[in-house]
């Protein structure tokens, strides 16, 4: 008879998310605003400008075992991002795989008031590198003042008048793992 294990069932994916999310926020740190010491010297040394700050990266799994807790694990996080101001924006990476998108749809019915940019709408789904590809165009994006304009036919997204002070990115992925990452402006 096999020894019965007495860990949690899913601790090695969860491990996985969490040092994915550690080296993103670090990586990003250094990309985007160079706070590691030797690349911000390396940046004022040659006169470049940071395009935004990332303020925070949060990640989380949820079970996925009745309706309702992705809606959860999105709002759970969400809290758990830091303040968020009413000039913000978020940038999705919805899949179009069910039932993450519809559960992802109605968590953002409920922050109706922060304008949304599906990024799968100009550039497909690229997977695993969908979230990447949100915090570049949310650094670009705050970097010049604007949003890109609305492309979704669907009516979820809408003009943003404003220029935008954060941009929250956010993923729910296909088969598992939820993640959502605070841009905001350089002042």
């Amino acid at each position: 008879m096999p020894a019965q294990s007495h860990t949690r069932p899913g601790w090695r994916n969860e491990m996985a998310l969490f040092l994915v999310a550690y080296l993103v926020y670090n990586l990003a740190r250094w990309v985007f605003v160079g706070e590691l010491p030797e690349a911000k010297a390396h940046a004022q040394a040659r006169g470049a400008k940071p395009f935004a700050r990332l303020t925070n990266v949060v990640a989380d799994l949820a079970r996925r075992h009745r309706s309702g807790e992705i809606t959860a694990t999105l709002e759970k996080l969400w809290s758990e991002l830091g303040a968020i101001e009413g000039k913000g924006a978020i940038f999705t990476g919805a899949t179009g795989a069910e039932p993450a998108t519809s559960e992802e749809r109605a968590f953002l019915d409920r922050h109706r008031s922060f304008p949304v940019r599906a990024t799968g709408t100009l550039f497909g789904h690229t997977m695993e590198t969908q979230f990447p590809l949100g915090l570049a165009l949310a650094a670009l994006s705050l970097s010049r003042g604007a949003i890109f304009p609305p492309n979704d036919p669907t009516g979820l997204e809408v003009e943003m008048s404003k220029p935008p002070t954060q941009i929250v990115v956010m993923g729910a992925g296909h088969w598992q793992g939820e993640g959502m990452a605070l841009v905001e402006a350089i002042k």
